[in-house]
């Protein structure tokens, strides 16, 4: 390639390259199924993402420690896979162990933990949190079986990582209802000067937040018209 008259020299020897391995996933080409679970891997990323955009637009406490709890749940698999330094089945697709699966891990503790807070905690529109509830099993379930599929786990090791998800997000949820919130550490946290001023908020006892909300600036508008 020649720029302003100079050979410039842009060849990279192959030895060099390196995938970034969090978002590159491998398919056999012409493969329907595998093309769309390579997209269901990207699911954990894809939830990430939300919840730390619901953090910062709605400044709940509870999606603060929400996010905590899946952060403690991924250092965790980090200390399981170290421990058990069991390989992946195809050791080109991917680096690190494979023992347990993260993101078989990641959704298990994903799937538990919304089921659970929608089944205890919201009391409105039974329908809309049935929807919610199984679409949170259906992900978790789209990329569990894509690890297995697109040959990144043994079915053993994307089980284990159900498993130890499941468990870690059921133990989370309760620590948060069983001890800190009765503890009063939550309610110490809220009035803590750092939460004052990113004005993080607990609305878990309003029925229905959506609602309350509109009800609130409804009348802030009548005001104004009046």
């Amino acid at each position: 390639m020649a720029t302003g008259g100079a050979n410039i020299d842009i060849s990279i020897e192959h030895g060099q390259l390196k995938s970034f391995g969090l978002t590159h996933f491998q398919y056999q080409q012409g493969d329907h199924v595998g093309l769309v679970l390579a997209f269901s891997s990207l699911i954990p990323i894809f939830l990430m993402v939300v919840e730390t955009t619901i953090i910062l637009s709605r400044r709940e406490i509870i999606g603060v420690m929400f996010l905590l709890g899946q952060l403690l749940n991924e250092a965790f698999n980090l200390v399981l896979k170290l421990a058990i330094r069991e390989n992946r089945p195809n050791p080109h697709l991917g680096d690190g162990y494979g023992m347990p699966s993260s993101h078989s891990q990641f959704m298990g503790f994903f799937a538990v933990y919304v089921c659970m807070y929608l089944q205890t905690r919201v009391t409105t529109n039974a329908v809309q949190k049935l929807v919610v509830q199984i679409g949170a099993l259906v992900l978790s379930m789209l990329t569990i079986v894509s690890r297995v599929y697109l040959g990144y786990h043994t079915v053993l090791q994307v089980f284990a990582g159900t498993a130890v998800g499941l468990a870690a997000g059921y133990a989370w949820y309760q620590f948060i209802e069983l001890v800190l919130y009765p503890s009063g550490l939550v309610a110490y946290a809220l009035d803590s000067p750092v939460c004052r001023w990113l004005l993080i908020r607990d609305s878990r006892d309003i029925k229905d937040i959506v609602r309350a909300e509109y009800e609130l600036t409804r009348t802030a508008r009548n005001k104004r018209a009046n």
